[in-house]
């Protein structure tokens, strides 16, 4: 089935705006992962697991996944956000239990050593938010993915809030990347249906990996 005409047809995206990104309505987190299992996805990466919320949701909503969860589960400069990591990581590993999940407690870059180029389904892209490890897990992670796979991630948006360590610059680096990579179309999704297990959501983003693009 091919991904891109799935999308578009079910979320009726009109392709031909020049305005980029191409905005998604009607979607949560849910129902990207319902997608990705009606797609038939069946192989994927979460970096950025944390808890395990977002994980549980792909493994609930893709049968047959195989999930490979990536985190460091600690603290270290630039991300300070974990208040008790060995807790995050024992909570994951409880909620994941029931599913076909292997955690790999790894940075980011080192993880992705371990994938071969095109052996994805999708990533979903979840880790630090600051510019560098944005930049760096877009850039690597979409190499693993094969053509007519998902890369996507969340919070959409660019903050840098005065005297604060949550920053996210995840909105400038996607842009810059999908521009720089020739990649069109590509979708922010809105994530305006209120979803069972966040809530009132931030945006996320998503492309399709195509042969013309140049990752």
């Amino acid at each position: 089935m091919d991904a891109l005409s799935y999308i578009i047809k079910k979320f009726k995206a009109d392709i031909t705006s020049p305005n980029l990104p191409i905005a998604l309505h009607q979607i949560n987190r849910t129902i990207m992962a319902q997608t990705l299992g009606e797609l038939g996805f069946r192989v994927g990466v979460e970096v950025g697991v944390a808890e395990g919320l977002h994980a549980k949701v792909l493994c609930e909503n893709i049968p047959n996944l195989k999930l490979h969860c990536v985190d460091i589960w600690n603290k270290y400069p630039g991300y300070e956000e974990y208040a008790d990591p060995e807790d995050c990581f024992r909570q994951a590993h409880e909620r994941l239990k029931p599913y076909k999940v292997i955690f790999h407690r790894q940075f980011s870059m080192d993880a992705v050593k371990d994938f071969d180029r095109g052996s994805l389904d999708f990533v979903y892209i979840d880790g630090a938010h600051d510019f560098r490890s944005v930049a760096e897990d877009i850039f690597e992670w979409s190499k693993r993915v094969r053509i007519g796979g998902i890369v996507f991630g969340h919070d959409y948006k660019h903050w840098r809030p005065w005297k604060s360590r949550n920053i996210i610059d995840v909105r400038p680096v996607v842009e810059a990347y999908c521009y720089a990579k020739n990649i069109h179309p590509w979708f922010e999704l809105a994530n305006d249906i209120k979803d069972k297990t966040f809530g009132p959501d931030s945006p996320g983003w998503m492309f399709v990996r195509q042969n013309k693009d140049k990752i």
